[in-house]
């Protein structure tokens, strides 16, 4: 067995207890960038800590997927036929990323939620040009039904 040349590095796993550096501190594996971050320890200090999260190149994969859906151009279906059409996409992916670091998983969950205002925004007249109201009109059936799509349920406030 041979190791490939640009593929194997040495990794720095930099964190609190670990400040030197060196040139390579993070690396990718499986869908995962194992990095230092700024995490909150028991007491409430912020320190650096080397762990997983989702890697751009998983997190552009999902935002891919999403659009090709093409969802804004769904205007027949109802919100309930969106979320039957995203919710196994999505609750696949957050089940794998959400183990360690569920926060990193905002940036491409917040691409979802902008396809659904896009959608919003082509379904119906008054949302047209205003996107504001399309974002208000989502709080309000995410207030009634938060468990509709999985990142509503599972995620913070968008």
């Amino acid at each position: 067995m041979e190791l490939h040349p640009t593929k194997t590095k040495l990794v720095y796993c930099q964190d609190k207890d670990r400040q030197k550096d060196y040139p390579n501190t993070e690396f990718d594996f499986l869908g995962y960038t194992f990095r230092k971050v700024w995490i909150k320890d028991r007491l409430g200090r912020l320190q650096k800590n080397f762990i997983a999260s989702v890697s751009k190149k998983a997190e552009q994969t999902l935002k891919d997927k999403v659009k090709t859906m093409e969802i804004h151009k769904k205007t027949g279906s109802k919100i309930d036929m969106i979320a039957e059409m995203l919710n196994p996409i999505l609750r696949g992916w957050m089940n794998y990323f959400g183990k360690f670091n569920r926060s990193a998983m905002k940036r491409a969950l917040d691409c979802v939620q902008r396809r659904l205002i896009k959608w919003a925004m082509c379904k119906y007249k008054n949302f047209r040009g205003h996107r504001r109201r399309a974002e208000e009109w989502l709080v309000q059936i995410r207030k009634r039904e938060p468990n509709m799509f999985v990142h509503w349920a599972l995620c913070g406030n968008f």
